[in-house]
């Protein structure tokens, strides 16, 4: 039997491509607002979803309209945010929908006051089927724009809704280059949890080398900084020495961030249980006292390391209105 070329059932990127050159020009321009940080690390089990679910909570009590999109087919965020079950608990369809069948890229509800969530799932596996398509397609493409276009998706689908929010953060899978390439394209600023553990620093090479490829479609992204996640609190000597490390890994691309992020694993577990973040958990009644003590540290963490990303934003900020000025 003879062979035929069959057109794959591929989304058509025209309107990705359309999306991509606004945003290149609205660079261009300098009127180019940041807005979207991406949580990323190469490597699981770094407090990654923890993280942003606290850090997200932490701005929206600012009284900034925060968006939190999950880009993970686990789908951690309900169970941080204690929807599992609920109507926001919709296991990624919204996004599935924006991505694949060019919907709004809509939240499903608000999870609390300020705080408007995209949840992941087990439906982004569509999703991620479809990037390793369109990945496969835009390798034979002689079109410089047509190769990198693939890249883009989530960026066109986020930039029509970006002006609805102060903050968007997007938390993405560990283990996937094509959701992670998704993600970098589609920010602005890079925050990196990681622990101290040598598999951790080499998922945060991975991500560097991903940064890197992101920046020929995204040359506004920048790197926020590095958060040491899961450390001993009263480990001060350790944790400067970790520091040290992380700091001449990153070779001077990112600071690594002065607030740490403390290991307590009986409030881990307590605030997945109970579905808060340590910043509620915290002032709840009739806990254990150790248990709520240990909140209350965890809980100041949060609140310190927010002020620090918002402080490391300014600069960005300040620095992106000095080019312009020298412009």
């Amino acid at each position: 039997m003879p062979l035929r070329n069959v057109r794959l059932g591929v989304v058509d990127l025209k309107q990705v491509k359309a999306a991509l050159r606004r945003r290149h020009q609205l660079m261009s321009e300098g009127v180019y607002e940041r807005k979207v940080i991406v949580v990323v690390n190469g490597k699981g089990g770094v407090g990654k979803s923890s993280l942003s679910a606290a850090l997200a909570a932490a701005l929206s009590k600012t009284g900034l309209q925060v968006l939190l999109v999950e880009i993970d087919e686990q789908g951690n965020h309900n169970e941080d945010l204690g929807t599992t079950g609920t109507e926001l608990d919709d296991n990624g369809q919204a996004q599935a929908a924006a991505i694949l069948e060019g919907k709004p890229f809509a939240p499903v509800g608000e999870a609390r006051p300020n705080l408007f969530v995209v949840p992941g799932g087990t439906e982004l596996q569509d999703v991620v089927e479809e990037l390793y398509c369109q990945r496969r397609i835009a390798a034979r493409s002689s079109e410089p724009e047509d190769q990198l276009a693939w890249m883009g998706m989530y960026a066109a689908a986020i930039d029509a809704v970006r002006h609805l929010y102060d903050v968007i953060i997007l938390d993405v899978a560990p283990g996937s280059e094509p959701l992670q390439l998704q993600a970098l394209v589609a920010g602005d600023m890079v925050l990196i949890p990681t622990r101290s553990d040598p598999s951790s620093r080499k998922g945060l090479r991975t991500v560097a080398r991903r940064f890197a490829q992101a920046r020929s479609l995204n040359p506004a992204l920048r790197l926020l900084g590095v958060v040491l996640f899961a450390t001993a609190s009263a480990a001060t000597r350790v944790q400067k020495k970790i520091k040290s490390q992380l700091a001449a890994d990153l070779n001077g691309a990112a600071e690594v961030l002065e607030q740490t992020i403390r290991h307590v694993e009986a409030a881990a577990v307590a605030c997945r249980t109970h579905g808060q973040v340590p910043q509620e958990l915290a002032a709840a009644t009739g806990l254990d006292p150790a248990l709520q003590r240990s909140l209350r540290a965890l809980a100041g963490d949060y609140r310190s390391l927010a002020l620090e990303v918002l402080q490391a934003k300014a600069a960005l900020d300040t620095a992106d209105a000095s080019r312009k000025d020298a412009a």
